[in-house]
């Protein structure tokens, strides 16, 4: 057996940029993008893939606008279990056609995942996560009354802005752990899994978001694995991201890595919560974290390419 790896895949994986998302089209990027992972699929790996949901959240929420009144309202954290639902059956299967056309057969299972937060972290007096589509001012004022706070985004209009708190618990772990000591492939912790609060011993969902990454280093710190892969559209984090002196980040360990995020080299939002991903991961030996897209995902896996996060 290889090294156990959870494999993190950007929500827009299943959206080519600018183009309409349609189902047909998810499909048609999922086939792409496992296929392009055989290295990864077609041994013995024991593998969970978590998966972002940005693009189709936003979906669903404008769906929700369009129906009130006509049909009952459907909270932020179902929105999150209802794209788990969908892209993992997009996932599952696609692999299943993916493996079956190289005669390589293993078992799929998805599961819908709850991660529990703290009701009392910061995030939820200041949420600063964008989703969801964007609102003319008269649209934006509607909102507000309830209860929705927004963003003023520009030319663009505004946009609904919810809590981002941090993982501390995910519900479904031993089920998880369990199918892997089976062989089975696990697509879990879609979105971030879906937010869930402690009450007393009762589980309450909870309207906010759960970083996808985030939610993979603790999955897989609790997991066991060895490998956590972020799959982004860049080969690998930069340096002075976005300036002249962007300069590409090779290996290093998690003590540069803290320092290069405290001196604020990465976009909030975008890589930064990959690099705090890659940190709380690798803190245990014989652990690392790559970076990369999948153009570089074969040399990245032989430490030849990509930004590889290790223990110091």
């Amino acid at each position: 057996m290889t090294e156990r790896t959870i494999l993190a895949l950007g929500g827009n994986a299943f959206a080519k940029p600018g183009a309409p998302l349609t189902m047909a089209r998810q499909f048609e990027f999922a086939r792409q993008v496992f296929q392009s992972l055989s290295p990864l699929l077609m041994g013995d790996r024991e593998l969970i893939i978590s998966h972002g949901n940005g693009p189709q959240v936003g979906h669903m929420l404008i769906r929700v606008e369009e129906a009130l009144g006509k049909a009952y309202a459907v909270p932020l954290e179902v929105c999150v279990a209802e794209s788990e639902g969908e892209l993992g059956y997009v996932i599952t299967q696609t692999l299943h056609n993916v493996l079956d056309e190289g005669e390589r057969h293993r078992p799929i299972a998805s599961i819908l995942t709850q991660v529990v937060v703290d009701h009392n972290d910061p995030a939820f007096e200041h949420p600063t996560k964008a989703i969801g589509p964007f609102y003319t001012a008269a649209q934006a004022d509607e909102i507000r009354q309830r209860g929705f706070p927004l963003r003023d985004e520009g030319e663009r209009g505004f946009r609904r802005i919810v809590p981002s708190p941090h993982p501390r618990e995910i519900i479904d772990v031993d089920v998880i752990a369990s199918l892997l000591r089976d062989g089975v492939l696990v697509v879990a912790a879609g979105g971030g899994g879906i937010p869930v609060i402690r009450d007393g011993n009762r589980l309450r969902g909870v309207e906010a978001v759960v970083d996808k990454d985030l939610t993979s280093a603790l999955l897989g710190t609790l997991i066991e694995a060895q490998l956590l892969l972020i799959l982004t559209n860049v080969p690998c984090a930069y340096r002075e991201f976005n300036t002249p002196e962007q300069s590409p980040i090779g290996r290093i360990g998690i003590s540069e890595a803290q320092r290069m995020l405290d001196e604020g080299h990465f976009g909030e939002g975008s890589m930064q919560p990959k690099i705090e991903a890659g940190i709380q991961f690798s803190r245990r030996p014989n652990c690392r974290t790559i970076i990369c897209n999948i153009d570089t995902l074969e040399q990245a896996l032989q430490g030849r390419s990509g930004t590889i996060i290790e223990h110091d």
